[in-house]
């Protein structure tokens, strides 16, 4: 909403929507009033993420915490995968090359969010199928297998290892070093799922 506000030869003139002119102390209050009820209007719509992005109270809620930030549109408002990571937070990609060779690639979260939003309304969907956690003190450690959909379809499966850390609120997640399964690298029995191998 836009507003605006200033005087004229001894009149005060307020713009809300439109322009009103008002003469005397008391009409230029009432107008100051209502500009002041606008801006607050507008600040307590315009709530940190944190407000509603709660994060995990609880280290074992990391996956699924993580699981909500990736799943949506390609190209949604990632406010609160921001909450969730740290700012220094690094996720780094391994994958094999066509010669075998492996490789690895290192980005910020908005390295990632860039690359992830050029896919535009492509429906994601992740969901971590199966992880074993080892924790320490304010540090935790997530060995997880997951699967990626894109539209529906599964593009990918594989092992995220992810580190994490207990601050003020609830954990935080300080990277992720991820790698898709090939033909060259299945992922092992003991990586998945009992219920569906497949899924």
């Amino acid at each position: 909403m836009a507003y605006a506000y200033f005087s004229e030869a001894g009149r005060t003139c307020c713009f809300q929507f439109n322009c009103r002119c008002y003469d005397g102390t008391m009409n230029r209050i009432l107008c100051l009033s209502g500009m002041i009820a606008v801006v607050l209007a507008g600040s307590a719509g315009a709530q940190s993420p944190g407000a509603s992005c709660p994060l995990p109270v609880d280290p074992g809620a990391v996956p699924a915490a993580i699981d909500a930030a990736i799943t949506g549109a390609a190209d949604k408002d990632r406010a609160c995968m921001k909450e969730l990571f740290l700012p220094e937070a690094r996720l780094v990609v391994v994958a094999n090359g066509a010669d075998g060779a492996l490789s690895y690639t290192v980005l910020t979260l908005d390295d990632w969010i860039a690359r992830v939003k050029a896919h535009g309304h492509a429906m994601l969907e992740e969901k971590q199928l199966k992880f074993s956690a080892e924790s320490f003190g304010g540090i935790v450690h997530l060995w997880s297998t997951y699967a990626l959909r894109s539209d529906g379809k599964q593009v990918a499966r594989g092992i995220n290892s992810i580190q994490a850390v207990k601050i003020a609120g609830g954990w935080r997640v300080l990277g992720i070093m991820w790698q898709a399964e090939s033909p060259a690298t299945p992922l092992p029995k003991e990586f998945l799922p009992l219920a569906n191998p497949q899924q």
